[in-house]
């Protein structure tokens, strides 16, 4: 064997390595998910620490976090992680105006909100479904976040509703409903408060958040997830405001494990043709 395909064959050795190997900061045994929100209608915009217990290099922080705003799920190693608030451009080492302890577990979700009013602002952690609903069916949940509807029911328009007396800061359980398109309705005290076009889909996960929006309620939809085989999304399918998801934690190590094996077997065969000279 000649030099140049000696060099040749390690290189390829090299690469296949580089694209067996987990890619660096993979949680072992899997990710669980974070998404975080900001529910308190009278509560300015604030910076969201996310501090992880086991790793700090897992730590991140999302600025000037403002009412409404759902952030796409993030990927991050199973622990506990501790979350706080603080007034948008506070120094970190002041005090938060709130925070809470959050046990991620391999293979769950979980949205994290500062719900209430500002005078008793606290952060809820919701858990997340991520399993398939009943076959012909999808799933939603309804978060209230619309100080002015205290209590609503939520429903398709002209049946009864599936979703009663949620109170404002809270949210509700998931409930199967039928796909296809049709009208969410949100009713207050015996009248409409707000409409919403919803397509939903199959093996599909889904939150309604109700906010506050130039005076009037507005309902959201928010797809959580698209059954066990699928990263959660989080990203918003109708009404206002929302991000699309994130894509599977390995595929940014995959694409860079591409890279380096393009890089290595163009020096490969430049070597080889070099000694073929």
């Amino acid at each position: 064997m000649t030099g140049a395909r000696r060099v040749y064959a390690v290189l390829l050795t090299l690469a296949a390595l580089v694209l067996s190997a987990p890619p660096a900061g993979a949680a072992p045994g899997g990710a669980a998910y974070l998404r975080l929100a900001h529910l308190s209608p009278d509560t300015p915009a604030a910076d969201v620490y996310v501090a992880s217990v086991g790793d700090p290099a897992q730590s991140f922080v999302l600025p000037g976090v403002g009412y409404g705003a759902v952030s796409p799920y993030r990927p991050v190693p199973p622990g506990a992680y501790v979350v706080s608030m603080r007034a948008a451009g506070a120094a970190e080492s002041s005090p938060p105006v709130v925070s809470t302890t959050v046990d991620a577990a391999a293979g769950n979700a979980y949205t994290v909100a500062g719900t209430g009013l500002s005078a008793e602002l606290g952060l809820s952690v919701l858990d997340d479904r991520l399993d398939m609903p009943a076959a012909g069916r999808a799933s939603v949940r309804v978060i209230n976040a619309a100080v002015s509807a205290p209590v609503v029911d939520c429903g398709r328009a002209g049946q009864e509703p599936w979703a009663r007396d949620v109170a404002f800061g809270t949210s509700t359980g998931y409930a199967d409903v039928p796909l296809g398109t049709w009208d969410l309705e949100v009713t207050a005290a015996g009248r409409t408060v707000a409409t919403l076009p919803v397509t939903l889909d199959t093996n599909s996960v889904y939150s309604v958040l109700l906010v506050d929006r130039g005076g009037a309620v507005a309902a959201e939809l928010h797809r959580d997830s698209s059954g066990t085989a699928e990263v959660p999304r989080g990203g918003v399918e109708t009404g206002l405001g929302g991000t699309a998801g994130v894509g599977p934690p390995h595929l940014a190590g995959f694409v860079a494990a591409l890279s380096v094996l393009g890089v290595l077997v163009a020096v490969a065969v430049r070597a080889d043709s070099r000694a073929r000279r």
